[in-house]
């Protein structure tokens, strides 16, 4: 058996192809939708790119390749040809809870045939288990990849590290697992019983696995042992499909050298970024408006290429339209969405008043409501009573895409 050889490879998961993106609070055009579904659906074809120019000799993905089942047919062949191309080198697909493996999907050799589809490529290695399965790693023996599979959409209650997996002996041993890390905090972590497949990172290092490549969650998250050296990682989604996708995208390079910790490194996974950009425009006229907008705007490191929300807060004049100076900027970016949310000054109302009964009972629901949508709604709905009751212009607010 060969040893003292060290493995670089390329780590992505959670492309979601297929996406419909007719959500995600950027209110993106028909057009512009269309172009980023293209973008969505071309990660295979980025990641083998980008596997191939850093030298890795593996690509792993950890599940969520694709949104549903009805994913088009077009969409799986295009993932096809990129994990062919690909080839001699090994791909290793560990199916989540979206791209599950059960009978009737893509994963399956008669659905591929009965479409006249071609059938996955040789050098690509997709678990189809639920339970844990251990594969050698093509050319050479220093190296074995254990894997399982979701085969429904159904959540996991059952932690699929307890008890974890044998460790093989091989001096190289890949672990990839699509599940939620119970201490994972980023805008798309679920909480309570929503989580699937629940882990800890202590189970992870009890593992004893040189690297634990994990999916489900779209931002890049390392699982690091107590001395700080990385045990395991996500790599997040690699292309912003909404405002809880914001921010660069990466692919994760991942270096296991024969002796000592893993090295992680990241590779640009998209073009473009999705960004979400809180302004405060309070009594600014337009210019000093626009020039408050745009200084966020570079703070928040908005290039021309992003999809950008602006959220305007804080009090405008009755009957300013702030949003439509602000507009003007999107000529700046591939996309700009402006959500209005400022507020006209108006005097307290009397507790008394029909003004001021309406104001108490919003407030009381809106301190009651359990979510952020209830209490927008709350708040919309506030604003309008008020202006009504009190005879002033009623304007309500453009349509929000959440």
């Amino acid at each position: 058996m060969s040893s003292g050889r060290s493995l670089t490879f390329l780590q992505s998961s959670d492309w979601h192809l297929g996406s419909a993106l007719t959500g995600g609070g950027l209110s993106l055009t028909p057009e512009a939708r269309a172009a980023r579904r293209d973008e969505v659906d071309a990660a295979a074809e980025r990641a083998v790119a980008a596997a191939t120019s850093c030298g890795a000799e593996a690509l792993l993905v950890p599940g969520d390749l694709w949104d549903a089942e009805n994913v088009p047919a077009a969409t799986i062949h295009r993932l096809l040809e990129a994990f062919a191309s690909f080839a001699p080198r090994p791909v290793y697909v560990a199916p989540g809870n979206h791209d599950f493996a059960g009978p009737g999907g893509y994963y399956d050799p008669a659905l591929l045939a009965a479409l006249g589809m071609r059938p996955w490529p040789k050098n690509v290695v997709v678990f189809r288990s639920p339970e844990w399965t251990a594969v050698p790693f093509a050319e050479r023996d220093d190296i074995t990849v254990v894997g399982r599979a979701f085969l429904s959409p159904a959540m996991v209650v059952e932690r699929p590290l307890a008890p974890a997996p044998p460790r093989p002996s091989t001096p190289h041993a890949l672990l990839l697992l699509h599940g939620s890390l119970e201490s994972y905090t980023g805008p798309d972590s679920p909480r309570g019983p929503k989580r699937t497949a629940p882990f800890s990172a202590r189970e992870i290092a009890d593992a004893g696995f040189s690297w634990a490549a994990l999916g489900h969650h779209h931002h890049v998250h390392v699982v690091s042992d107590e001395p700080g050296h990385p045990l395991g990682a996500y790599a997040g989604c690699p292309t912003g499909r909404g405002l809880d996708e914001a921010g660069p995208r990466v692919f994760l390079k991942v270096t296991l050298p024969a002796e000592g910790p893993a090295r992680v490194e990241t590779i640009p996974a998209d073009t473009r970024a999705v960004r979400d950009v809180v302004v405060d425009v309070s009594e600014l006229e337009a210019g000093p408006l626009v020039e408050r907008v745009e200084a966020a705007l570079a703070e928040a490191g908005v290039e021309a290429p992003d999809l950008v929300r602006v959220t305007l807060t804080g009090t405008q004049a009755f009957g300013a339209r702030p949003a439509d100076v602000v507009r003007p900027l999107a000529a700046r970016v591939k996309h700009l969405a402006v959500r209005d949310q400022t507020e006209p000054p108006a005097p307290e109302p009397g507790p008394r008043s029909a003004e001021g009964r309406f104001a108490s009972d919003l407030l009381a629901y809106r301190a009651a409501a359990p979510d952020d949508v209830r209490r927008r709604v709350a708040d919309v709905a506030l604003r309008l009573g008020r202006d009504a009751l009190a005879g002033r212009p009623v304007r309500p607010p453009e349509a929000e895409d959440r």
